[in-house]
C-alpha cells in the first residue's frame, strides 16, 4: 500500500524541523517497498513556518506545499491535502509534534491487516487538564452518546483512513475533530489504538475553549439532519445560545408548576420558551441556506482555488 501524508500547520516553524526528520526515520524503517508522499499546508502562518517547509528535501520521499491564501482552519487545511494527494491512502497527523510519528509503525501494520480506518487513542494527555483534556472527555462522552461511535478520543488528530469515505457530505465544519463520529453509520471497520501523547515543545495551542461549542453545533446538525452544512459558527453560536434560553426556561416552567404551584400562564415563559426555540431553528435554517448557496456558487468557481501549491 501507499501512502499520503497530511500535515496541516498554523505558526509552527519552532516544532516542524524536528517533527519532519522523525517522520522520514520512520518512514525509513517501515519503506519496504510502499510509497509515501508528505504534503505540508501552511495555513496562513505568520511566522517562518511557510520559508522552512519550503527548503524541506528528502531522497525516500516526494514532498508537496501547499500555502493558504488566507487562515482558513484545520479541516479547511486538511481538505485541501486531501484534494492534492497522490495515493488512496491518508495518514493525518498535527503538525505541532505532540503526535509521535513512531506510532505509525504500529498504526500502518493494523491498518494492512484490514482495517478501513485507524484510529489514534490519548489516552495518556500531556495537555492541561482543565483547559484541554476535561474539556475533551466530556466533549467526546456526548459525542459518542449522540453518535453511536465507539471512538474514545475523537479529537486525536493521529489517523489512518481510505480516502473512498472522505466524500464531501462527510466533510464539512470541523470534520477532523468528528469523522470518525460522521462514519460510525457506515460500515465500515474501525480499530482504535493507543498512541503516545508528547508535551508541546514550542509555541502555544491555536485551538481553545471555542472548539468545544464548534463540536456542539456539529453535533446538533448530525443528529437533527445526519448531513452536510456548514462552518458559520457565528450563526451557530446564536442558533445554540437561543436553544440553551429556551431549554432554561422551559425547565424553570416546570419547576414553577409542579413545585412552586404557579400556572404556566401566570407567566411569560411559556411564550420565552416558544420565542427561543423558534428561534434556534431560524438561525440553524439560516445556516443550512447560507452554506447549500456557498456550495453552488464554489460548484460554479471550481477552478479557483483558495491556495497555491508552491512545490510539489
Amino acid at each position: 500500500m501507499n501512502y499520503s501524508i497530511i500535515i496541516p500547520l498554523y505558526n509552527e516553524g519552532e516544532n516542524i524541523k524536528s517533527l519532519h526528520n522523525e517522520i522520514l526515520n520512520v518512514l525509513e524503517e517501515i519503506k519496504n517497498g510502499r510509497q509515501f508522499e508528505l504534503i505540508y499546508i501552511d495555513d496562513g502562518s505568520t511566522d517562518n513556518t511557510f520559508e522552512i517547509i519550503s527548503n524541506f528535501e528528502s531522497d525516500i520521499i516526494s514532498c508537496k506545499i501547499i500555502k493558504n491564501k488566507k487562515n482558513f482552519s484545520q479541516s479547511i487545511s486538511l481538505t485541501h491535502g486531501i484534494e492534492n494527494s497522490t495515493f488512496e491512502n491518508l495518514i493525518m497527523i498535527d503538525g505541532d509534534g505532540q503526535n509521535d510519528p513512531k506510532d505509525l509503525v504500529n498504526m500502518v501494520e493494523k491498518y494492512e491487516s484490514g482495517y478501513d480506518l485507524v484510529h489514534g487513542y490519548r489516552k495518556k494527555r500531556q495537555d492541561n487538564f482543565f483547559f484541554k483534556t476535561l474539556p475533551s472527555l466530556i466533549a467526546n462522552f456526548f459525542v459518542r452518546i449522540l453518535s453511536g461511535s465507539k471512538i474514545k478520543d475523537h479529537g486525536c488528530s493521529l489517523k489512518i483512513i481510505n480516502k473512498k469515505f472522505l466524500i464531501k457530505e462527510k466533510m464539512w465544519g470541523d470534520f477532523h475533530r468528528l469523522l470518525a463520529a460522521r462514519l460510525s453509520k457506515e460500515k465500515i471497520k474501525t480499530l482504535q489504538i493507543e498512541t503516545n501523547h508528547r508535551e508541546r515543545k514550542y509555541g502555544k495551542s491555536n485551538y481553545g475553549l471555542s472548539r468545544i461549542f464548534k463540536v456542539i453545533i456539529d453535533l446538533i446538525y448530525m443528529y437533527l439532519f445526519h448531513k452536510s452544512y456548514s462552518n458559520f459558527y457565528v450563526i451557530g453560536y446564536l442558533g445554540f445560545l437561543s436553544l440553551l434560553i429556551s431549554l432554561f426556561a422551559f425547565i424553570y416552567m416546570i419547576k414553577l408548576k409542579f413545585i412552586n404551584n404557579i400556572s404556566f400562564i401566570d407567566t411569560p415563559l411559556p411564550l420565552v420558551t416558544s420565542l427561543f426555540g423558534l428561534s434556534s431553528l431560524i438561525f440553524f435554517s439560516f445556516m443550512f441556506i447560507i452554506q447549500t448557496v456557498l456550495n453552488i456558487k464554489k460548484d460554479l468557481r471550481y477552478d479557483e482555488k483558495d491556495y497555491d501549491i508552491f512545490k510539489k
